[in-house]
């Protein structure tokens, strides 16, 4: 007969070699002759945890340390188990526990971390992880979780250093290559985004969280139907996965798909009743469809997850603010949740205007009163508040809002390197005036496509391009793509058409009559895909002003639409919106600076250009709509259409800051807004004043008439 050591050395090698049943029956046959053998207990706990049984797991394993608690290993299976069972301050007890009895146990250094972060304390999470790489520097999956720390701390350059070092100890680890994807598509390069995620379902195809990664950086490039495609791959792998859902849902949004739209946000809120998020998108929705009470609705029910406010629905408008609870809770949940805040109090702002109710407004500033927001967070908030004190007349208040806005805002973009450069910017204006001259637009002269289909509204933002798009959309023969990036892709494409490692304007160079056609047919076949059969397909993402020139040589018939504003306007609307890209928003100096280089760019078009663009000034448009509508419709060589003056009636997708506007029938209140804020933002009006009367004045010894912005 064995000897208990000699069957114990053979359930040993019965467990490693994964035969779990065959350890487990000599375990128990060492424990009927000897019950207080501590090794077979906790190897017993061990089979336990490894077939998820974690109740019989704890049991062996607590009675294993009670005869021999000095062994490290039994208190590390302790902690695995308490984790497994989301137990996780005992968890850490048991790590701590082990770490006392062996200080350079890596694994257990690496398992506090990552349980410590689950409680949010990184700070203490990124000393573990620390010390797991000092003792084992090949340990990849410290690397990466040391990222994931240095990412939710807003340290994106040591996230993404922690991350190509984990790739570099282990290429394929599927996880780390999405991580780094998601750190280039927060601050915008998209396409090294892309080709992470790509990389990360070479390894992984089943990864749900990366397809749906993937759409999300393919919707921000403009790639709707390659966006959709990845999300609904995602749901293959993983049918109840709520964000994708919900991002499929803002892709049929995008794509003017609104009964599909609403129906993804509503599977969303099925499988994840308090996603604010998708309640947020429900209500954009609902707006686009002019369905401005479930709207309400929705956003009064982002503000009820978020806060457990009291809204000021009938019955319970008198709560006292001391029965709610504290907005702190809006960092808890969801990563979207305090910006879906921010956003559904703005919507409610813009459609309720001066209705806004006292209650919500209370409950609004104690939600941007928090200390503990995140920048982006807390700019939302702040634009929202500012958005509602505007409404209600109280402009000393908004424009202290609005600076607090703004440098949230601005403090963000920086800790994400996303902030505006404006000596980057000016050189690559300076870069596109020098690479198209008089001489470019005659070498290239014909190789175009001689199509009239794309139409092309351009200008700042918030200078009148959603108003203009949404009165041609409301044409039968029209379809409106909204803001597309498909010019600039095309733009930063031109050095793989042309074969050369350079800046895409020294590329221009190198364009043949093939290649230009071949980037143009490109284009146009994007264009068809969002709608086969219109005669005009508008584009009216504002800064394609930068790319008038490559848009004449691929498209020379295309019609171009130049929209100008008073600038002052202009400055205070761009103050006013918490925008998403559009950097140089966020402060007045930046605002200036491009105002500034935009000015530069269109007297530079206005020279060279073949054919430039129909000038649309906002004021006239504005003060006679109908005669500026028929002049629009003119220009893109269409038939006029009544419906087209009845543009707030129309019911197609909007994603812009303007939505809520072109909902409404013209209103005149826009014009000369900036008078409101001239004592909080006077130094930036003139200085803006001065740029646009100087370029008035540059216009006018130009070509003799007056040119410039009403």
């Amino acid at each position: 007969m064995a000897t208990i050591s000699e069957a114990f050395a053979i359930a040993i090698q019965h467990h490693q070699a994964g035969r779990l049943e065959a350890a487990a029956q000599i375990y128990r046959q060492i424990l009927a002759v000897e019950p207080n053998q501590a090794d077979a207990l906790h190897l017993l706990g061990v089979i336990a945890y490894q077939a998820g049984n974690h109740g019989s797991a704890l049991e062996y394993i607590q009675r294993s340390i009670g005869l021999k608690g000095d062994t490290a290993a039994f208190h590390y299976n302790l902690g695995e188990t308490f984790r497994a069972l989301r137990r996780i301050p005992e968890a850490i007890v048991c790590y701590r526990r082990t770490l006392e009895l062996q200080p350079d146990y890596a694994e257990v250094h690496y398992n506090l971390g990552n349980a410590l972060k689950t409680q949010g304390n990184l700070d203490e999470a990124v000393a573990c992880y620390r010390r797991a790489v000092e003792l084992k520097p090949d340990l990849a999956e410290a690397h990466n979780n040391l990222g994931n720390v240095f990412k939710n701390q807003g340290k994106l350059d040591e996230a993404v250093a922690c991350y190509r070092r984990a790739l570099e100890l282990k290429p394929g680890f599927a996880e780390a290559h999405n991580n780094l994807g998601n750190i280039l598509q927060g601050q915008g390069k998209l396409d090294e985004a892309v080709a992470c995620y790509r990389r990360a379902l070479q390894l992984k195809a089943d990864f749900a969280e990366t397809h749906n990664n993937l759409g999300a950086a393919l919707r921000d490039q403009g790639k709707l139907d390659e966006a959709a495609a990845c999300y609904r791959r995602a749901l293959e792998v993983m049918p109840d996965y709520a964000a994708a859902h919900n991002n499929l849902g803002n892709v049929f949004k995008d794509q003017g798909k609104l009964d599909e739209a609403i129906a993804c946000y509503r599977r969303t809120l099925e499988l994840q009743p308090d996603f604010a998020g998708a309640y947020n998108n429900l209500g954009n929705a609902f707006e686009d469809q002019g369905k401005m009470d479930e709207a309400v609705a929705c956003y009064r029910q982002v503000v009820q997850l978020e806060l457990g406010g009291v809204t000021s629905d009938p019955g319970n408008r008198q709560a006292s603010a001391e029965s709610r609870p504290p907005a702190g809770r809006t960092c808890q949940g969801h990563a979207e949740t305090p910006i879906s805040l921010g956003n559904a109090f703005a919507q409610l702002a813009a459609i309720l205007g001066r209705r806004f109710p006292e209650s919500d407004l209370l409950l609004l500033r104690q939600a941007a009163a928090e200390s503990n927001l995140r920048g982006d967070a807390r700019a939302a908030l702040q634009f929202a508040l500012a958005q509602v004190l505007d409404a209600r007349g109280e402009y000393g208040a908004a424009a202290k809002h609005l600076d607090a806005a703004n440098a949230a805002r601005l403090a963000f973009l920086k800790s994400r390197k996303r902030a505006y450069n404006p000596v980057r910017y000016g050189s690559f204006v300076s870069d596109v005036l020098a690479a198209f001259t008089p001489g470019l637009f005659e070498r290239l002269g014909g190789f175009g496509l001689e199509t009239e289909r794309p139409v092309f509204i351009v200008g700042l933002f918030r200078s009148g391009t959603t108003l203009a798009e949404q009165i041609l959309a409301s044409h039968s023969r029209v379809f409106g793509g909204g803001e597309l990036h498909y010019c600039e892709e095309t733009f930063q494409s031109l050095p793989e058409a042309t074969n050369r490692d350079d800046t895409p304007c020294k590329c221009l160079l190198d364009l043949d009559r093939k290649t230009v056609r071949r980037l143009a047919q490109r284009h146009l076949h994007r264009l068809r895909t969002l709608d086969e059969r219109a005669l005009r397909i508008v584009d009216k993402m504002p800064e394609n002003y930068q790319y008038l020139g490559l848009i004449r040589v691929l498209f020379p018939q295309a019609r171009l639409i130049h929209c100008r504003r008073n600038l002052r306007d202009v400055a205070l609307s761009c103050w006013m919106t918490n925008f998403t890209s559009s950097p140089w928003a966020c402060d007045t100096d930046y605002i200036v600076s491009h105002f500034e280089e935009y000015l530069r760019l269109m007297d530079h078009w206005q020279k060279v250009l073949p054919a430039p663009p129909l000038e649309v000034d906002y004021e006239q448009l504005v003060e006679d709509t109908e005669a500026m509508a028929h002049r629009i419709v003119e220009w893109c060589g269409l038939e006029w259409e009544p419906q087209c003056l009845r543009f707030h009636e129309t019911q197609r997708a909007v994603r812009t800051a303007s939505a809520a506007q072109v909902r409404r029938p013209i209103y005149k209140t826009s014009v000369g807004r900036w008078k409101n804020y001239e004592k909080a933002l006077g130094e930036l009006f003139s200085r803006v004043q001065l740029l646009e009367e100087t370029w008035r004045q540059r216009q006018s010894t130009t070509d003799g008439s007056d040119g410039g912005c009403q």
